[in-house]
Order: structure tokens, then C-alpha cells, then sequence
């Protein structure tokens, strides 16, 4: 791969997780509710998806599916809108910042999964890296034991982060299936979940919070996705892996900004010490 071409991928790559960073700030600004949130931006990138399919007329591999491919599409949407759901609900109950570092341990974790799920060995290394890991979690919450909704939000986003994990042990289970036929399915069934609790929704919104939304949906979610397959498909992974921690500071630095959201050495010396650790997983397990 010539160099220029591999600057322009890694360029398009930290231009996808800065959208994926403006999230935690942006559901946190918004008045809509978890569910509406979760139905408004998966709308309108599976519409996205679904669109993109028919212009590269890839869209008849649908109707070649298995029902055992199917029911890889159906576990993805399930656990992703549970991630989602667990996420948005981290964010609003905590702070953007702590639901960012708590989604991001989810490295840490996707290396129990894959030594329980595909029997991949645990080694020295793996085990200071949880130790780093556990220590940047202890450090960065510092101080939020006296406040329920905060402590409660950010097990949440630990539990998010378990199930991003899952989706990635699925992931590599369905290999079968192309990677758009995993974004419609995943979009398209974490829709028909969340769509089941559309009662519980507050639709009654001002018009700057659908302005959110659609930014969400458009920009956070549909363009970000587009060109992190682009740059993930074409570049080598554990270039993207580690590119895709650059989504903490990011998140953590707009949610300082925009929602007052304080900073302290401790967090910020939490987040360094878990994205540190993820690498060292990373690194120890290029294959």
C-alpha cells in the first residue's frame, strides 16, 4: 500500500471516531430518552445502509441469507440495541465522559470472552494489563461513591462495554456474512427492539433536540460508520484497533466543553491507564 494512500486511510479513519466522540456530548445535550434516541439514529443510518446497498446493487444478497445467517443478524441487533440502550442510559445518569471510560474497558473484557468462547490463552502480560485496567477504573471514578445515579450510570456503561465486546465475539462467529449484510441486520434488528418500547418514548421535543438527532443519525452514526469501513477494511487492525481509542479523549474533551463536564487528574489519569492496558492486549494478540 503506497504511502500517500495510507495517510489519506489513517486520516479518514481519526475523522470517524472524532464523529463517533461527539456522541456521549450530544445525547447528553439532548432532551430525547433513550428510546427515542436509539429509534431516531438507527432509522436513519440502516435508511443509510439500506440505500448505499441498492447503488452498489448489493442489496439482493439479502435473499440469499440462511436462517442460520438470520439468526447471527437477529443475536447482533438484540445485543447491539442493549449496548446502545445501556450507553445512552450511562450517559444521561452519570456523564459523557465517565460513560465514554467505562465503555472502553471493553477490550479488557472481550479477553475473557474470547479465552472463555474460542479457549485463547490468558498470559503474564494479560493479567497486568487487567491489573492497569482495573486501577485506571478505580482512579477515574474517584469520588463518585456519595452519588447513586453516578455510580449506577457508570456500571452501566461497564455492562455496555461487555456487550461491544460480545458483538465483536459474534462477529468473528458470523464470518460467513459481509460486512454490509452485518450493519443492515444489526441496525435494522436493534431497530425492531427498540421499537417495542416506543410508549415509553417523549417524542414532545424542541426543535433543536431533532436537530441533535438528526445529527446523531446522519453524521455520528451513518457517515462515521461509512468511513470507519472504509478505513478498517483497508488498513490493518490493529492500526484501526488503536486508532479507535482515540475516541476516549476525544469524548472526553467535547464533554468538558460543552456540558461542564469537569475534569480532574484522576479521570483523566484513568482513561490513559485503560487505553494503555487495551493496547498492551492488543499488541500481546496481533493475530
Amino acid at each position: 500500500m503506497k504511502s500517500s494512500t495510507t495517510g489519506k486511510l489513517v486520516l479518514l479513519a481519526f475523522i470517524a471516531v472524532s464523529l463517533m466522540g461527539m456522541v456521549p456530548v450530544l445525547v447528553k445535550l439532548t432532551a430525547a430518552n433513550e428510546v427515542v434516541i436509539g429509534i431516531m439514529r438507527l432509522f436513519i443510518a440502516g435508511s443509510g445502509i439500506f440505500l448505499l446497498m441498492l447503488l452498489n446493487k448489493s442489496a439482493g444478497s439479502l435473499k440469499r441469507l440462511s436462517r442460520g445467517d438470520l439468526l447471527w443478524l437477529v443475536l447482533l441487533g438484540l445485543v447491539f440495541a442493549l449496548h446502545w440502550y445501556s450507553y445512552f442510559y450511562a450517559i444521561k445518569t452519570a456523564s459523557p465522559s465517565l460513560a465514554a471510560i467505562g465503555v472502553s474497558t471493553f477490550g479488557i473484557q472481550l479477553l475473557f470472552l474470547n479465552a472463555l468462547i474460542f479457549k485463547e490463552k490468558i498470559n503474564k502480560l494479560d493479567f497486568l494489563a487487567i491489573v492497569i485496567a482495573f486501577s485506571g477504573v478505580l482512579l477515574a471514578t474517584r469520588g463518585i461513591s456519595g452519588h447513586s445515579d453516578m455510580g449506577s450510570g457508570f456500571i452501566a456503561s461497564i455492562f455496555s462495554g461487555l456487550l461491544y465486546a460480545l458483538l465483536a465475539v459474534i462477529n468473528r462467529k458470523s464470518y460467513r456474512l459481509s460486512t454490509q449484510q452485518k450493519a443492515l441486520g444489526q441496525f435494522g434488528f436493534a431497530l425492531l427492539c427498540f421499537s417495542f418500547f416506543i410508549p415509553q418514548g417523549n417524542f414532545q421535543l424542541e426543535m433543536d433536540d431533532w436537530s441533535i438527532l438528526l445529527v446523531l443519525g446522519l453524521v455520528c452514526t451513518l457517515a462515521a460508520h461509512t468511513l470507519w469501513i472504509k478505513a478498517s477494511a483497508e488498513l490493518p487492525g490493529n492500526l484501526t484497533a488503536i486508532i479507535y481509542y482515540f475516541y476516549l479523549p476525544v469524548a472526553i474533551g467535547l464533554s468538558a466543553v460543552f456540558t461542564q463536564d469537569a475534569l480532574s487528574w484522576q479521570k483523566l489519569t484513568g482513561a490513559g491507564l485503560i487505553i494503555f492496558a487495551n493496547i498492551m492486549v492488543l499488541l500481546a494478540h496481533k493475530k
